[in-house]
């Protein structure tokens, strides 16, 4: 956190404190200014209106404090209200750069995009902190789709020499410029925003996720390491290097950088999977469930997770705990034809013949192109005496004696030795 915002939650907590205890609390203009910016910042309306009470009753004349009446009426969407103040307040001569984007907002609210925007130019040259209103004119582009022209007010803004590379804004160009394919173009604003600001990790992994954009794995892993020098704790950016090893197959590189790409404070179930995938790959199947446990904690919804702890389990041929996460998937109908067989093992391990038949079934109609589980079906069918039904599979089948002989052997060997099986696959055409 920037100091200035702590000195902001200091200030913050301070009121609050005031307040709470029965004291008349006084604050000068500027400190009362950054306490209404942050309830309005964090919606917070309602305490706005208190702090704006006690603020005019201590500053009565103080102009700002009507500028922040406006702009609470606008941030609950009274434009209504918002637009007799400034009417008001327009109409006793009193200007600013506040009042400007206070109109500017309620055209654009109310459809008039152009002369907003128009309004925000006039504030913008009289600004002497042109931060906001860069940023409003940047938003508003945004929300039209425009991006080259948001693309070249975020640019003007990130060269204001007297500002700090703002992160917001530094997001919103890479955004734009993703969005635009300009990848050159990005790397060579993101290499000169580096000569501002050289310790800026995000500057690095932006550079390096543009490298990535056109294939240049090698730089691109170059700028995440100086991502990672300038912040040891820049999580993104071990991810990215992460992946970057694991489709090279480099996969206990890929494992160290991803375990580092842990975030405890913002944790993602994401993450766990990828390192559970690796160490599945790397033979390690409990290590493999540990993490495939800790992203379905996080996120149990993700069913590509249960799959894969499906499959580990019956690794360890822990059965039971299987079926319960292939359940899962089947419900949500999230499987593909690569995953029926899986279940279906599965089930037979668990001597539940006829739930592995109806799961049969229900992939024959989903996906009618794989013949191999109308075979599958048909032996286990024959497994379960139900001879009509699976001389019906097999018809429909449409194969020649020697072709399902040969697919039997590969599948259900046994059943060959069975007369009746014998029988019936002689009889088919």
């Amino acid at each position: 956190m920037r100091f200035e915002d702590h000195e902001t939650l200091t200030l913050v907590h301070a009121f609050e404190n005031a307040i709470s205890e029965g004291r008349q609390p006084y604050f000068d203009v500027e400190d009362l200014e950054l306490i209404l910016d942050y309830y309005l910042d964090t919606g917070s309306f309602e305490q706005t209106k208190n702090a704006l009470e006690i603020a005019q009753a201590i500053h009565p004349l103080a102009f700002t404090f009507k500028i922040k009446e406006v702009q609470l009426d606008i941030a609950m969407k009274d434009y209504t209200r918002a637009e007799a103040k400034l009417n008001h307040l327009e109409g006793l001569n009193m200007r600013s750069t506040e009042l400007l984007i206070a109109r500017a907002t309620i055209l654009m609210h109310r459809g008039n995009t152009q002369k907003g925007l128009q309004l925000l130019d006039e504030a913008l040259a009289g600004s002497d902190d042109p931060v906001e209103v860069l940023q409003m004119i940047a938003d508003t582009h945004l929300s039209q789709g425009d991006y080259p022209r948001a693309i070249n007010i975020l640019v003007r803004w990130c060269r204001l020499e007297e500002e700090d590379l703002d992160e917001g804004a530094l997001y919103q160009l890479a955004m734009c410029l993703d969005f635009t394919n300009e990848y050159d173009r990005a790397i060579a604003l993101f290499e000169s925003f580096t000569q501002k600001e050289p310790y800026n990790s995000l500057l690095w992994y932006q550079l390096g996720a543009f490298q990535l954009r056109k294939d240049n794995e090698a730089q691109a892993l170059e700028m995440f390491q100086w991502a990672i020098t300038a912040d040891e704790t820049f999580h993104a950016a071990y991810f990215e290097i992460g992946r970057i090893h694991e489709r090279n197959e480099e996969y206990i590189n890929a494992l160290t950088a991803y375990k580092q790409s842990v975030n405890e404070d913002l944790p993602s179930g994401y993450v766990h999977f990828r390192i559970g995938l690796l160490e599945a790959e790397l033979g390690s199947p409990n290590e493999a469930l540990r993490e495939f446990n800790k992203a379905i904690a996080l996120e149990p919804d993700m069913d590509d997770v249960h799959l894969e702890r499906a499959s580990v389990l019956m690794e360890l041929e822990r059965y039971a705990e299987a079926v319960k996460d292939y359940k899962k998937v089947w419900l949500d109908e999230a499987y593909g034809s690569e995953d029926v067989l899986d279940f279906v093992e599965c089930l037979i391990e668990l001597d539940l013949l006829e739930q592995a038949i109806a799961i049969l079934y229900d992939a024959v109609e989903r996906f009618p192109e794989v013949l191999q589980f109308r075979l599958v079906l048909a032996g286990y069918l024959f497994a379960a005496d139900d001879i009509i039904s699976a001389k019906e599979v097999l018809e429909d089948l449409h194969l020649n004696r020697d072709e399902l002989r040969t697919l039997f052997a590969e599948y259900f060997p046994d059943l060959l030795e069975v007369p009746v099986v014998a029988a019936i696959l002689a009889e088919l055409k």
